[in-house]
C-alpha cells in the first residue's frame, strides 16, 4: 500500500480514536454531572424557601405590629370613657372598642397560622439540609471514582496525541494538508473504508475502475462522490478475492 495513504489511514484512526473517547468522558462524568444538578437544584429549593420563610415571618410581624398599635389604641379608649360626658359619645367609643379587639382576635388568628406555616417550613428546611448533606457526601465519594476513571482516559489520549504528532511530523507537509483540508468539512470521516463496493463516507457506489485501484492502494484515491479519501480494509479484501 502505498505510504502516504498508509500515514492518512493511520492518522484518522488515531483521530477516531480521540474522537470515541469523547462519549465515554461523558459516560465516566455521568454519575457526577447528575449529583451536582442533585445539589444545585436542592440549593434553589433551600433559598426558595428560604425567601418563603422571610415573607411569612414579615407578615407575622405586621400582625404582631398591628396588635401593639390596636392596643394601644384600646388604652385611649378605656382613657376618653372615663371623660365622656354624654351616651352617644360612651357608646361610639364602644363601638370602636368591640372593632379594636375583633381586630386583635383576626391578627392572633393570622400569627397562630403564620407560626404554623413557619414551623412546617421550618421542618421542610432541615430535611433540605439533610440532602443537601447527604448529596455533598455522595458527591465527594463519586468524584475520588470518577477522576481515578478519568485518569485513565487521559493517559490513553496522551499516548494518542503523542503518537499523532509523531506521525504528522513524520508525514509530508502537502499531503497533510491535503487531508486537514477534506478534515474541515468531513471530519473524522476524512479518510473512509469502501463497504460493499460504496463509500461509507456518502453511501454512494464506487464504479469498478475506482474501485480496482483503491483495491491496488498505489495511489490516494478521493471519492468521485463526496471527496473523501478511499482505502479498503483487509476483511473487505479478502471478501472480493
Amino acid at each position: 500500500m502505498n505510504k502516504f495513504l498508509e500515514e492518512l489511514i493511520e492518522l484518522n484512526r488515531l483521530e477516531r480514536k480521540l474522537e470515541e473517547l469523547k462519549p465515554v468522558e461523558t459516560g465516566i462524568k455521568a454519575p457526577l454531572n447528575k449529583l451536582e444538578k442533585k445539589k444545585k437544584s436542592l440549593e434553589e429549593r433551600l433559598e426558595k424557601l428560604e425567601e418563603e420563610i422571610k415573607n411569612v415571618k414579615l407578615k407575622k410581624s405586621k400582625n404582631e405590629l398591628s396588635i401593639q398599635e390596636l392596643k394601644e389604641k384600646l388604652q385611649n379608649i378605656e382613657e376618653k370613657q372615663h371623660k365622656v360626658k354624654s351616651e352617644k359619645e360612651f357608646k361610639a367609643l364602644q363601638i370602636e372598642e368591640e372593632l379594636a379587639r375583633e381586630q386583635i382576635e383576626g391578627a392572633n388568628d393570622e400569627i397562630a397560622r403564620f407560626e404554623k406555616i413557619l414551623e412546617q417550613k421550618e421542618e421542610e428546611k432541615q430535611e433540605l439540609l439533610k440532602e443537601i448533606e447527604k448529596t455533598e457526601a455522595e458527591i465527594t465519594l463519586t468524584k475520588v471514582d470518577v477522576d481515578k476513571k478519568l485518569e485513565t482516559v487521559e493517559k490513553q489520549k496522551e499516548e494518542i496525541y503523542k503518537n499523532k504528532d509523531k506521525l504528522i511530523k513524520e508525514m509530508n507537509p502537502n499531503i497533510y494538508r491535503f487531508y486537514e483540508k477534506i478534515k474541515r468539512w468531513a471530519g473524522i470521516s476524512a479518510v473512509t473504508p469502501i463497504k460493499k463496493q460504496a463509500c461509507s463516507g456518502c453511501n454512494m457506489r464506487i464504479n469498478d475502475k475506482i474501485f480496482s485501484e483503491v483495491i491496488k492502494g498505489e495511489e490516494i484515491i478521493t471519492c468521485p462522490h463526496c471527496g473523501r479519501v478511499l482505502f479498503v480494509e483487509k476483511e473487505e479484501l479478502n471478501e472480493e478475492k
